[in-house]
């Protein structure tokens, strides 16, 4: 279930609001004048989002979820920090334009 706070408590409870957020990893929606403005979240959740988001550059990028679906469905697993090394590198594959 979202959690949703006034920007006021962020304010006056910002360390409090970061802890249950690290005990939980359950993001918390501030509110501004009654409307969403932004989501607090653990920091590695956002490195989540924001690698995903960079896959989804790629022209291919179903086609590469899908293999990575059955790979992980048959045990076929590699390292997060193997996976980025190798992603690092130039590959013949280019992003779309």
């Amino acid at each position: 279930m979202d959690r949703i706070i006034p920007i006021t408590d962020l304010q006056t409870g910002a360390k409090k609001y970061i802890d249950q957020i690290k005990k939980t990893n359950e993001p918390i929606i501030i509110t501004q004048r009654g409307r969403a403005a932004a989501v607090l979240m653990k920091y590695e959740s956002y490195e989540g989002h924001v690698a995903t988001q960079e896959e989804m550059n790629y022209p291919d990028w179903k086609n590469r979820l899908s293999r990575a679906h059955k790979e992980a469905g048959s045990g076929k697993r590699i390292a997060l920090d193997t996976y980025l090394k190798k992603r690092s590198r130039p590959s013949s594959h280019k992003k779309a334009v």
